[in-house]
């Protein structure tokens, strides 16, 4: 079962319909229906999953406990001991295979580690997340731990969210979980048209461009730096449409039973400066590393005396800057680290991005006086889309290493590119080698259109969702129609998989 398939849709029906017909037993139907999910859905041993969801939802109902009933120095080690104990599953089944092999090359050790890979068990990374901020917002006594085991096992895998998020927070689901919802029709529409977003942002914009990704970066010698900047833009539109697409699906669904997950995109290719963008994409994730990893990290004692000491020896302002560059490097390292462990994924998604991040801080000051003296700091539009295009052509040289599947292969790609920079290929025959049509062209065009549209109200603090609710239900009803007809007709089903899965 996975979220594009007849299943799934069979599924959520039978679990919507026993959640609104037995109102008073609606927390327990939803965890048996995320545990029924879930276990389908995985292809690691049955036995041992069950196993392994026992473990998680026990170390984090008893960890919680014990963390409220302890103080002072037993509060921080019972914390510790409790998110050790759910680190080392994560590293164990997600990271050591990837981590011991970067060792290994990197020294040129040849040893036979094949009995650290394990089956794949998804969402590890995320509800482990999930898990520890909840410990985190015990023990600084934000709330208090949850007495109800059930609540807890729910809240760690709500089936809409176990798969790939977004990283919730404990409060604000159990105060959903604990209320029982009505059937509303606001809930029901909301959740489906929602879903159909999602869908068609993946099956009829993403599987196009995936496939223009796949044909450049799987021969790029072909190609010139022109193709493959081409190939990497689509692999923009590829990522942020099934992601996010995904997310949309995500959401949909928790809404069709009342429940409102927190949103984790917000029109980031609108984004001015790649601080925003991070800030725009994949939200919930960089809120949770930014909430109980870099802060804590800022203000913690060695932290302040290490600024103290920068401020006697290089001033004020530098004294300020080492422990947030510090922290800084601290969550970027485990953000790269929860991407996988590879080489190329922590380039990508760690050391290029922190170092765009300090660089730009640093340059501050001068690009401040350069656009004072040259009038090139007054607003206007062409200056946003300047910073927007900006913006994402430093974000596209992170995936480059991701497109090419390695950190020698992505520095052979730019290698190329500037050996050659340019090269004619007559569009007909690029779209006969990507496999697509002029219809598929017209499609892709014309989805880029709608996603640019949706994102800029969104961008605007606005939604379709809300233009739509404006208008009058016939036209409500033909948007929906489109958009059903456009996945019927044109959505490619079946060809992959959501990309954020693997995480």
């Amino acid at each position: 079962m996975n979220l594009v398939s007849l299943d799934f849709m069979f599924f959520l029906t039978a679990a919507a319909i026993l959640f609104y017909v037995f109102q008073g037993m609606q927390k327990y139907i939803l965890l048996f229906a995320s545990l029924f999910f879930y276990i389908s859905i995985s292809a690691a041993s049955k036995p041992k999953l069950a196993l392994l969801i026992c473990y998680v939802v026990f170390v984090t109902y008893v960890g919680a406990v014990l963390i409220e009933k302890s103080h002072g120095k037993m509060r921080r080690l019972v914390l510790a001991l409790a998110i050790v104990a759910l680190a080392a599953v994560l590293v164990a089944l997600k990271y050591a295979y990837n981590l011991c092999s970067l060792f290994l090359e990197l020294f040129r050790v040849g040893r036979d580690i094949g009995w650290l890979q394990f089956a794949p068990v998804i969402g590890l990374s995320y509800f482990v997340l999930s898990a520890i901020g909840y410990l985190i917002e015990v023990s600084w006594e934000s709330y208090r731990a949850e007495r109800n085991i059930f609540t807890v096992a729910l809240f760690i895998y709500y089936f809409p969210q176990v798969i790939s998020g977004p990283v919730t927070r404990f409060q604000e689901m159990k105060s959903q979980f604990d209320k029982r919802m009505p059937l509303r029709y606001e809930n029901i529409m909301y959740g489906i048209r929602r879903m159909l977003w999602g869908y068609f942002k993946k099956l009829v914009i993403s599987e196009r461009f995936g496939m223009i990704v796949s044909t450049v970066y799987g021969s790029y010698g072909d190609y010139s730096a022109i193709g493959i900047i081409g190939a990497t833009l689509a692999y923009a539109v590829q990522l942020y449409t099934d992601f996010s697409g995904c997310m949309d699906i995500i959401l949909g669904a928790s809404e069709l039973f009342g429940i409102r997950l927190p949103e984790n995109f917000n029109a980031p290719f609108f984004s001015r400066s790649v601080q925003e963008f991070w800030q725009r994409w994949h939200i919930t994730l960089g809120l949770w590393f930014k909430d109980y990893v870099m802060y804590p990290v800022q203000i913690s004692k060695p932290m302040v005396k290490l600024g103290k000491k920068c401020k006697k020896k290089f001033g004020k302002k530098t004294g300020k800057k080492m422990p947030f560059y510090l922290s800084m490097l601290v969550l970027w390292f485990l953000i790269g680290v929860w991407h996988g462990g590879t080489g190329y994924y922590f380039i990508a998604s760690a050391v290029i991005p922190c170092f765009i991040l300090i660089a730009s801080d640093l340059a501050q000051p001068l690009l401040t006086k350069w656009q004072g003296a040259g009038r090139t700091g007054k607003e206007c539009f062409s200056r946003r889309l300047f910073q927007s295009v900006r913006t994402l052509l430093l974000i596209c040289i992170c995936w480059v290493f991701v497109c090419s599947n390695g950190t020698m292969a992505a520095l052979s790609v730019f290698r190329h590119m500037v050996e050659t920079p340019v090269a004619y290929t007559p569009l007909a025959s690029a779209f006969e080698a990507f496999g697509l049509t002029v219809s598929d062209l017209l499609v892709m065009v014309l989805g880029v259109v709608v996603l640019i549209i949706a994102d800029f109200l969104q961008y605007n603090g606005s939604s379709v969702t809300e233009k739509l609710d404006e208008q009058n239900g016939w036209f409500c009803c033909l948007a929906i129609y489109l958009e059903v007809f456009a996945i019927l007709f044109y959505g490619m089903v079946g060809t992959s998989s959501f990309i954020y899965f693997q995480f």
